[in-house]
């Protein structure tokens, strides 16, 4: 897996965001939220929203494919604070 890219836009507050996996290291990915512009061009891109960071590729996948189903339904403040 070298990397993971979803673009999601909030059903609720109609925001667009990009969720991006990324290898780090040799076991470490990281998975990152940021709000994006109308183009999908992530807004800041040296402070994501949300960072997770873990160190198997199966729970990367899964944690990616959430938060991506989690942010098209819910409130995102809050998706983030279960994330924290």
């Amino acid at each position: 897996m070298a990397g993971l890219f979803k673009k999601v836009r909030n059903r609720l507050t109609r925001r667009r965001y990009v969720v991006s996996t990324i290898r780090t290291e040799e076991n470490l990915f990281e998975i990152a939220v940021f709000e994006a512009n109308l183009f999908y061009w992530p807004r800041n891109l040296k402070q994501p929203d949300l960072a997770v960071r873990c160190s198997d590729p199966d729970e990367a996948t899964r944690i990616h494919s959430d938060l991506a189903r989690r942010i098209l339904m819910e409130y995102p403040p809050r998706v983030f604070q279960d994330y924290q």
